[in-house]
């Protein structure tokens, strides 16, 4: 369909032709899973804590209610395939538009999170447990295995981490990875949970690990009266 819009020039009506915007395909669990079969990335566009309360295996999230479009562009190439999952329509179309605009244009569609349909077409949903500052210092002292796994940036790993923390930055997370260890139960966090939990949904995507999210990161930990550990640089 196309659009008519009028503009006056000069006493005359003058016809704009607009195109009319590119409306997505609701897809339904089974076409969901299905399109996830041949190679489509199931991105998850949900809040951080509502994503990680239950998504579906292997889908990583990226959430809209942050610098979206800005992490999509550096973490998906754009070739790939994507099947959005959203709250609602409403947000699904947004999450296209913000990506067609960083050339991430290949979205087949998209569905709407639902736990009943996941469940009855036998999709495989997991979720990621969430701790906060204010209660990890106990957990901490009770399992001393405890990875802390810091996705900020170097620069913002140099002003100061979480005591005993390791560096894995976001963007190094293919090259870096090997620094956590498997075999051990990891709390990953950021400054307030948003890179922690797309990079915790990337993690879990290559392997099954005993992993969670400090979900209030580092502005948390502050708040909590909690003190740095800031490492020497040589």
């Amino acid at each position: 369909m196309i659009e008519k819009s009028g503009t006056i020039r000069n006493g005359l009506l003058e016809i704009v032709h607009l195109p009319e915007s590119t409306k997505l395909r609701l897809l339904t669990a089974t076409q969901l899973i299905e399109e996830q079969g041949e190679g489509a990335l199931i991105l998850d566009v949900r809040p951080a804590e509502i994503f990680a309360a239950l998504h579906i295996r292997g889908s990583v999230q990226i959430g809209l209610g942050g610098p979206f479009s800005s992490w999509a562009a550096m973490l998906i190439r754009p070739n790939q395939l994507l099947v959005i999952i959203a709250e609602n329509e409403q947000f699904a179309q947004e999450a296209n538009t913000r990506l067609q605009r960083v050339g991430l244009g290949q979205v087949i569609g998209y569905s709407v999170a639902d736990e009943r349909k996941w469940r009855e077409a036998n999709i495989e949903v997991a979720s990621i447990s969430t701790q906060r500052c204010a209660d990890v210092q106990q957990i901490l002292e009770r399992e001393l295995s405890v990875q802390l796994v810091d996705v900020r940036s170097r620069a913002e790993w140099l002003k100061g981490h979480l005591p005993g923390a390791i560096s894995v930055p976001l963007l190094d997370l293919e090259s870096s990875v090997r620094r956590i260890d498997p075999s051990k139960p990891s709390l990953v966090y950021c400054h307030e949970g948003f890179r922690a939990t797309t990079a915790a949904s990337i993690l879990l995507r290559e392997s099954a690990r005993d992993m969670g999210i400090l979900i209030d990161g580092v502005e948390g930990w502050c708040a909590s009266g909690l003190p740095l550990e800031v490492p020497s640089v040589k």
